[in-house]
């Protein structure tokens, strides 16, 4: 879309100027990677139609002088470098959105898009739609999933209601695999004194990722990896061989000062939450469990439809820049290799790739439209154990040194919600959709009926929402566009029958008795299940 950048400008522009002949206070103006947008200074919000009504050509004089638009007596930051040019004459207004410059000022922001001529713009829009399937940042803005802001920083994600209930799903799952390994919860601050970074080395090996600040005569850190606190907890009392491997496992949000080129989405941010974990265990212990994190990490990808084919592992061996003897690093390194073969898995040596600390094995993904994506992680460390001084009892009474694992299977709950995004088109799998049903009433003398198939879906947990508003072919596209999974329509006949109308994906449709469909529907959700087997088995 860069061709159109000079029009997008002086549409902008155009669009300003409408807005300041009303006498809104335009603030400035500039483009975004799809469109261009417009600030205006208000306490109060447009809505989309009101923002519309300025989305028009006009021939309005105006003048450019050391990036400000001039304009009656107004003065308007214009935020490019580039010179605005071309004739816009068809307009549409794409979003509006709120935020903050400064603690006593809001600023409405208002993002469109103009064209010379109406074939460009019906091109452009049937391209957007495109990208809305394919994009996350589009789908997540489409679905109300998550949003960044300026004011809050780049990078850093905000998580709206719909967006947290697909986290808390990914954890519920995730916790359940963790209990199967024997892993145990816990959680951790986001800020410790510099001193347990130095041990661990990430102070040194890590600190243009980190943020470090002063406070009282300390120097503190903001955690960008969970370990150090992990092996704390290990630490804090006396360990015996029995005890071990001991398995410990969080959901730890840490940050990682990415720069500002590099940030994409949810698929690069600078503050992200792990399904982290950590084993601590014997020597003798690290290939059995290596296995089992990798069968497990397998089973995860997928429960999610990546098969043996879609996933791909490589074995990374020691940086240059890391810690350890090399005896150490043989080690580890030979424990990994030595699982992999005995499962049979190909994989591919990625040389002088893995952490500082340790050898791993990382896990790519092909998603839906083929491209490769590197998620879950598996990591031997003698190093940081041996930093640490941990021990633990031997048998015969000696103090012995742990060998530490760490990994994570998704990787990170937002990298991984992004690619889930991108894999599914939005049309997440039922378990996952934020909204599960919508329930659409043909006309007010079913509305008891529909409230009652909503009652009943509420108390199986079933996310469900009942819309009575407009037309029911609206309502039924408002539904699809929602990526809703399963769309019931309920008119006289369904109520008379006890059954209901269901639309799935793939525009298929059923009447189903209404507690046959209930009890289906939570059979699939409980199983987790990549199709609408609710209507499939019907």
């Amino acid at each position: 879309m860069d061709e159109y950048r000079q029009l997008w400008l002086k549409g902008a522009i155009i669009y300003a100027i409408n807005l300041v002949s009303k006498g809104f206070k335009v603030v400035s103006i500039g483009l975004g990677e799809r469109d261009f947008y417009v600030d205006i200074e208000s306490d109060s919000i447009l809505n989309l139609e009101e923002a519309k009504e300025f989305a028009k050509p006009s021939n309005n004089e105006y003048k450019i002088n050391d990036n400000k638009l001039l304009y009656g007596n107004q003065e308007i930051a214009l935020n490019e470098k580039i010179t605005p040019s071309g004739n816009p004459q068809y307009f549409e207004i794409l979003n509006i959105s709120v935020h903050h410059p400064s603690p006593d000022k809001q600023y409405v922001r208002i993002r469109g898009v103009s064209f010379e001529t109406e074939e460009q713009l019906k091109d452009y829009l049937s391209w957007l739609e495109k990208a809305s399937e394919t994009d996350h940042r589009i789908i997540g803005e489409k679905l109300d999933l998550f949003s960044f802001h300026d004011e809050v920083g780049s990078g850093l994600p905000l998580f709206h209601p719909k967006g947290q209930i697909i986290r808390n799903e990914l954890m519920d799952y995730m916790r359940e695999i963790n209990a199967s390994m024997g892993y145990q919860e816990v959680y951790t601050s986001h800020v410790y004194r510099s001193m347990l970074w130095k041990i661990s080395g990430h102070y040194f090996m890590y600190k243009d990722k980190m943020l470090i600040f002063n406070q009282e005569d300390d120097e503190l850190g903001i955690k960008p990896m969970n370990c150090p606190a992990h092996i704390m907890i290990f630490k804090s009392r006396s360990r015996s061989y029995r005890d071990l491997p001991v398995r410990f496992s969080e959901f730890g949000t840490v940050y990682r000062w990415e720069k500002k080129g590099e940030l994409y989405g949810l698929l690069r941010v600078r503050g992200f939450t792990q399904d982290d974990g950590h084993v601590f265990l014997t020597e003798d212990q690290i290939k059995d469990e290596v296995k089992i994190l990798i069968s497990k990490t397998l089973e995860v990808l997928g429960k999610f439809g990546f098969s043996s084919n879609d996933v791909r592992l490589n074995l990374s061996t020691r940086p240059d820049e890391s810690i350890g003897s090399d005896q150490l690093w043989e080690k580890a390194t030979s424990a990994l290799e030595s699982a992999l073969k005995e499962l049979k898995l190909n994989y591919v040596v990625k040389d002088k790739e893995g952490a500082f600390y340790g050898p791993k094995i990382d896990f790519d993904i092909r998603d839906s439209l083929g491209r490769w994506w590197q998620l879950s992680t598996i990591q031997v460390d003698f190093n940081l154990p041996e930093r640490f001084k941990l021990e633990y009892t031997d048998k015969d009474g000696s103090k012995k040194r742990p060998v530490m694992i760490h990994r994570a299977i998704y990787g990170t709950l937002d990298r991984f919600m992004a690619i889930l995004l991108e894999h599914f088109r939005g049309k997440l799998p039922t378990w996952l959709s934020p909204v599960q049903v919508r329930v659409l009433p043909v006309n007010q003398s079913v509305q008891e009926y529909a409230k009652t198939l909503l009652s009943e879906m509420l108390k199986e947990k079933i996310r469900a929402e009942l819309d009575d508003g407009d037309t029911l072919a609206k309502r039924i596209k408002r539904a699809y566009d929602e990526a809703v999974p399963y769309i019931v329509v309920v008119g006289r006949k369904e109520m008379e029958n006890g059954t209901l109308t269901v639309r799935s994906r793939g525009n298929v449709e059923r009447v189903i008795d209404a507690k046959q469909f209930i009890s289906l529907l939570k059979r699939e959700i409980v199983d987790r299940d990549l199709s609408n087997t609710a209507v499939s088995n019907s």
